[in-house]
């Protein structure tokens, strides 16, 4: 089989491009061929089909634009003439069986779709974000859940600043969503959609977005085979992740208040950093480390050698890889019931849930697991066996292909 993967960047750069440059590896080593389609860029891993990508495009650029280049960039937002005509060549050329788009918004845009659609090449898009109900994606307004444009109109996100604190970058991502709303352009162009959550099928649903039976539920993965793990309780609590008020950070300090003999280890970066810093030292939580942003044998160490992962997000995760990663490694995870965390997460079997912002329930239940290693170890055990079995790559890429034949008439 022939597979046409649509991403706007085909180099690591977050959640999306992990699971894009996986499958596509994965899909050439089960003997099919995978044909990737995104943007030029001198990171991107090496391709024979570099020569059709398009142009680097960099949106977020700081230099002052005149009128007519900020009216070719929106143009080219809601629909690319460069990506189409590209991608056409492509298609000419190779002749996929299916293609799989991912994150393809702005600088690819669902122009790809139509031209796709046009020559009768299956098309399936994985939504890894609230992209069709959200202008930025995200469900968030000054750190705060929101629905507002969810299933309505798009101008909250202009008067709230939503998008990168800009009026101009909101207005923009404003009628682009409106446009494609009323053009239904993802909906007719689109024969399957993949959600890495019932939780997300489940808003594109309620508000009237997406229909169910349009929509199919694939959870992410963990790659089990490369992650070793370790069963021994450590003696530290662990967040891994952006250091964000929306990924609960002030409400885990406050739960610390509650357990200063325990120490919980805070790896990552972002805006909350330096407050957080400031508020341990304040607080005198001397039991609390920031550790800034960790990688390769570094984080392995220190997952492996945590009693347990931390997940306190209080903004609409989907599926985070960290929780899968955690569980690979044979650690529970306290998460909070918020978005998709909650179906991942089975309560006292695998980890433990708490109401999203209340440190006091967040604090006893790190208090459960410091007081009691036995069943750290044992709600560890069942996570790894749950990783195996259900959220492994090999799970991932059997349903992956399943839906691959069911869009192709093959089911």
């Amino acid at each position: 089989m022939k597979i046409l993967v649509c991403n706007k960047f085909y180099r690591p750069v977050g959640g999306p491009e992990t699971i894009v440059l996986d499958t596509i590896r994965e899909l050439e080593a089960l003997g099919h061929t995978a044909i990737p389609f995104a943007m030029a860029h001198p990171d991107n891993r090496e391709s024979k089909y570099s020569d059709y990508f398009v142009p680097n495009i960099d949106y977020g650029t700081r230099r002052s634009k005149g009128v007519r280049r900020l009216v070719k960039e929106a143009a080219d937002i809601m629909y690319s003439t460069d990506a189409r005509r590209q991608i056409e060549k492509l298609i000419a050329d190779v002749k996929p069986d299916i293609a799989h788009a991912h994150n393809i918004y702005h600088q690819l845009s669902p122009s790809i779709l139509c031209a796709l659609r046009k020559a009768g090449v299956p098309t399936v898009l994985t939504l890894h974000d609230g992209k069709p109900l959200c202008a930025n994606m995200l469900f968030l307004r000054k750190g705060q859940v929101c629905e507002r444009c969810a299933g309505k109109w798009f101008h909250h996100a202009v008067i709230n600043k939503c998008v990168k604190d800009s009026v101009m970058s909101s207005l923009v991502c404003c009628v682009e969503e409106t446009v494609h709303r009323w053009l239904r352009i993802y909906e007719r162009n689109v024969d399957l959609f993949i959600t890495p959550s019932q939780f997300l099928k489940g808003k594109l649903v309620e508000h009237g977005r997406i229909r169910e039976d349009q929509i199919e539920v694939l959870y992410n993965y963990a790659e089990t085979k490369s992650i070793t793990p370790s069963f021994t309780p450590g003696d530290y609590g662990l967040f891994l992740g952006k250091v964000e008020s929306f990924k609960g950070i002030r409400t885990l300090l406050e739960a610390c208040r509650e357990i200063p003999d325990f120490e919980i280890r805070i790896a990552g970066r972002g805006t909350m950093y330096e407050e957080g810093l400031r508020i341990v030292e304040a607080e005198n939580l001397t039991r609390v480390k920031f550790l800034g942003f960790q990688t390769g044998d570094e984080l392995v160490r220190l997952r492996r050698e945590a009693r347990f992962v931390v997940v306190p997000s209080e903004w609409y995760e989907n599926c985070p890889m960290v929780i899968l990663e955690a569980f690979a490694a044979g650690k529970p995870v306290i998460g909070s019931r918020i978005g998709g965390i909650p179906e991942l997460i089975e309560e006292g079997t695998d980890g433990l849930l708490y109401e999203p912002g209340d440190a006091h329930e967040l604090a006893s239940h790190m208090r459960t697991l410091m007081n009691d290693p036995t069943l750290a170890s044992e709600m560890g055990r069942n996570a790894r066996l749950k990783a195996e079995q259900r959220f492994s790559i090999e799970v991932y890429m059997q349903a992956l292909l399943g839906i691959y034949a069911g869009v192709c008439g093959n089911g």
